[in-house]
């Protein structure tokens, strides 16, 4: 039901903006639509695949000068073959929530609001699109702690705010609504941190200018899982640290290191919460308006005294073909993880696809 649903409102949306551009209205009155496309091919234990993982539908619109509304749709396919088209993200942005009440103000009190469903900010990595992310998959402690292979999203809403210090400061407090996901016939036993219920999540993001070509970013995050349950028991967190330096060296040349670790504590169905801790170290290097190289390396400790440490090194190269598209290679391999081959191809039409460039 909820797939005709959202097909109808993706078709209902595209015809009337096709009716709104034949008419006299300004094009302001018009929502920025984009289209993604996400291709995968992937070699692993003598198996060949490829598949179109993912098309993205976005609709992005200023409702006011500070107030804007993001909506992203996709329709994805699952490990089990089958295809299912779902709400990613819809949420509103106040970008000045104290002049947005008191439009006669001329003050800025820096702070902002985000309302809706939409990817939880933890670290830097969580609250990526798939085309954004630097390497064909993620880390491993984030699909560990940070909802799978697509993220930890949730309904809700943050505020942040705006510290008055003399360099970028900013803190957010978030309440958000678990989404619970059907389990498809045949998938295999989720493993990880499982969250349900009503979710908390803090963090703190400073950036640092160290000159005109350098930067230093530090976040601070923390989550609390199942935050309405009476016992700790039940409940899951997640404490976490992020690092991101760059530095350019020309206009088409940019060096970008980042790290994030987490320590985390959360029990599998049925058993005491037990700790794991996990996190991962990458670099990449833009050497020309084309092309660039990366390296990552990722870990994962025991879940208590159970599993195995896992630890594995990805390297990628991605070819930036136009400013809408661009392909990639990347070899993964380490200790008790599966080694791969991806081939990746991802293509954009509309404003949103400027994040491939």
């Amino acid at each position: 039901m909820n797939k005709f649903l959202l097909m109808g409102l993706t078709a209902l949306m595209l015809t009337q903006s096709a009716v709104f551009a034949q008419t006299s209205k300004e094009v302001t009155d018009l929502p920025d639509i984009s289209v993604i496309g996400n291709m995968i091919g992937t070699q692993s234990d003598g198996k060949n695949d490829f598949s179109v993982k993912e098309i993205e539908l976005s609709f992005q619109h200023y409702l006011y000068p500070s107030l804007k509304a993001d909506v992203f749709m996709a329709l994805h396919k699952e490990d089990s073959g089958q295809r299912n088209f779902e709400l990613e993200e819809a949420y509103v942005t106040a970008l000045d929530l104290y002049g947005l009440l008191n439009p006669n103000s001329s003050r800025n009190l820096g702070l902002g609001l985000a309302l809706g469903q939409k990817r939880v900010n933890i670290g830097k990595v969580n609250p990526l699109h798939p085309e954004q992310w630097r390497f064909v998959d993620r880390p491993l402690a984030i699909q560990q702690f940070l909802g799978g292979a697509e993220g930890l999203s949730a309904e809700g809403g943050h505020l942040n705010y705006l510290l008055p210090l003399p360099i970028f400061s900013q803190v957010e407090l978030g309440y958000w609504t678990v989404q619970a996901h059907a389990e498809e016939a045949g998938a295999e036993e989720a493993h990880g941190v499982e969250f349900e219920n009503k979710l908390l999540n803090g963090r703190l993001w400073n950036s640092l200018a160290l000159s005109q070509s350098q930067e230093l970013e530090l976040g601070l995050n923390y989550l609390l899982g199942n935050a309405s349950s009476s016992s700790t028991d039940d409940q899951q967190t997640v404490m976490g640290l992020d690092l991101t330096y760059s530095k350019e060296f020309a206009m088409d040349r940019y060096l970008k290191l980042q790290a994030e670790f987490y320590q985390a504590k959360y029990g599998e169905e049925g058993e005491s919460p037990e700790e794991q801790q996990g996190g991962f170290l990458s670099g990449v290097y833009q050497f020309s308006p084309k092309f660039q190289a990366g390296v990552r390396y990722g870990t994962l400790s025991k879940h208590g005294d159970e599993g195995n440490v896992k630890n594995q090194v990805a390297l990628m190269a991605t070819r930036q073909l136009s400013e809408t598209s661009k392909f990639r290679l990347q070899y993964n391999s380490g200790d008790n993880v599966t080694s791969a081959v991806y081939a990746q191809f991802i293509f954009g039409m509309g404003p949103h696809s400027h994040v491939l460039q």
